[in-house]
């Protein structure tokens, strides 16, 4: 399992992308397809904010798949006042995350709350590892999914699902859309 993030031996070459494909026909031929909801794939925080803020200014449903760097993340309560929920389910809580471009520390940054954690052992597991984020400078690489959000004056990304990443992980699916 990797653990933190780690340049490649020869510094990590920031992806240029293909320009983003259509969306499919209101009527496509495929059984099931549908235009409702986009999955767009990036590499760059910069790159995700303009995906989400043109969803959010178009209407649409698009959700984010972005390969980045945690360098910060906490567990709070959202309703600290329960002590448990209904039904011995887990309480409202939330994982807030700080997200970096893979390539460089410089703005634009990206926050991010993942509001699903404790409600499965799996996601519990798969979000647990970015709470060292930030342990002396340290970040982990990370493969998340969601959907950005206006909250006030910033953006956010409310996180679907997180996991760690390895620079291979990066490089397989540059290799699918950023081919030329």
């Amino acid at each position: 399992m990797h653990h933190g993030f780690q340049p490649k031996q020869t510094g990590p070459k920031p992806i240029v992308r293909k320009p983003f494909p259509s969306p499919v026909k209101d009527r496509s031929l495929i059984f099931g397809v549908t235009n409702s909801l986009v999955l767009r794939t990036g590499f760059r925080i910069g790159e995700a904010h303009s995906v989400g803020a043109r969803a959010i200014r178009l209407n649409q449903l698009v959700l984010i798949e972005l390969y980045g760097r945690v360098t910060s993340s906490h567990r709070e309560d959202f309703l600290p006042s329960l002590s448990s929920s209904a039904g011995g389910m887990p309480k409202p809580s939330l994982q807030r995350f700080v997200f970096k471009d893979l390539f460089h520390n410089r703005q634009p940054f990206l926050d991010g709350e993942f509001q699903l954690w404790n409600q499965s052992q799996l996601w519990d597991l798969d979000s647990r590892p970015f709470l060292r984020a930030g342990e002396g400078e340290r970040s982990v690489m990370c493969r998340t999914v969601g959907r950005m959000k206006r909250d006030s004056h910033r953006w956010k990304l409310e996180v679907l699902n997180i996991w760690e990443a390895t620079w291979e992980d990066v490089d397989f699916v540059a290799g699918i859309y950023a081919k030329e």
